[in-house]
């Protein structure tokens, strides 16, 4: 097998965890790291073994020296677009955390001058790429549940991160809900038309900016779907996909704590999740491989995640505004 080389730009805490992931995976090359904060990349150097001469403070310096194919963008999402755009101006194929960016505008850019340059954009949307969403989609395709009207979903977590996650403005919408948003649209099988949102801020949170949203979705084919989500849940905590019901014509899938379940009147069986080698960001990688090596387009590509991305800022828009919003691919 062929290795691919990549650059892994952004080492912080989330960041550097894909270290680990492409040295466990077979067909990628790890050509070096890159981080402005020294120490953040003396972390990830002495913790994964990286010699000096594969870790930089410049990203241009270090496609220079390794000369990568490919480059892995994890750096907070306000600075997606700038380092994507050198990437794409050496040459480079980027896979880049979710979400794609912090506000819509760069994101359009970045998919565009993807494509201007012929280079693949793929977004990490790593919670699709798990056996129990992959799962759930295959029964819905399979009719099990028949036609869908409507879905109820709740998450609540309430987790202590620091940095730049508690000082946004709406981080549970923007660093969070675009995971669950992305699922919404893979399950279904359809993409938004509206949404109405309210946010707002528990006297006892810690984080600067909303942690708390109750939403409604409505999607093609006139189903509706309901979001409550917490970020600074004092109580019962669900697990990060959230708990799901999700009702058709013919009964409902109920996805709860890793496990999934049919329901039809009084019968509830439990559904096996299909088998899989690779899950997570490991798959979500070796999508990326597999879309460099076919030359096609990536399951979630930029152009794809704008939709999923969309309804991030429209649910911003209408908490602010008070009223339900249009969603538009932008």
């Amino acid at each position: 097998m062929e290795k691919i080389k990549i650059l892994q730009v952004g080492v912080g805490k989330f960041g550097k965890s894909w270290i680990e992931i492409i040295k466990k995976s077979p067909e990628w090359e790890l050509a070096g790291i890159v981080d402005i904060n020294r120490e953040a990349l003396q972390s990830a150097a002495q913790e994964y073994t990286i010699p000096e001469e594969k870790c930089f403070v410049s990203v241009e310096e270090a496609i220079k020296k390794t000369r990568p194919s490919a480059m892995i963008n994890a750096i907070p999402p306000r600075f997606h677009k700038d380092v994507s755009f050198i990437a794409f101006d050496a040459g480079l194929d980027v896979i880049v955390e979710k979400p794609l960016s912090d506000n819509i505008k760069d994101a359009q850019k970045m998919v565009s001058y993807a494509d201007e340059k012929g280079k693949k954009l793929m977004v990490s949307q790593n919670y699709r790429y798990r056996s129990q969403p992959r799962t759930i989609r295959t029964a819905i395709e399979k009719g099990v549940i028949g036609k869908i009207g409507y879905a109820l979903i709740n998450f609540q977590k309430g987790p202590h991160f620091g940095g730049f996650r508690e000082e946004m403005e709406y981080p549970l919408l923007i660093d969070m809900a675009i995971h669950h948003f992305d699922l919404m649209r893979y399950i279904t099988g359809e993409n938004p038309l509206s949404i109405y949102a309210k946010s707002w801020n528990p006297c006892w949170s810690w984080f600067k900016g909303d942690a708390a949203v109750h939403l409604s979705v409505e999607f093609s084919n006139n189903i509706q779907v309901s979001y409550a989500g917490s970020w600074v849940s004092t109580g019962r905590q669900t697990s990060w996909d959230g708990d799901w019901e999700i009702y058709g014509e013919n009964g409902s899938i109920v996805w709860k704590d890793g496990r999934i379940y049919f329901t039809a009147e009084e019968k509830i069986e439990e559904i096996e999740p299909i088998k899989m080698e690779r899950e997570d960001r490991y798959l979500s990688l070796y999508e990326f491989y597999c879309t460099l090596k076919e030359n096609r387009a990536p399951e979630t590509s930029g152009k794809d995640n704008l939709y999923s991305l969309s309804m991030v800022f429209a649910s911003i828009e209408s908490a602010k505004n008070g009223i339900p919003v249009s969603i538009r691919l932008l």
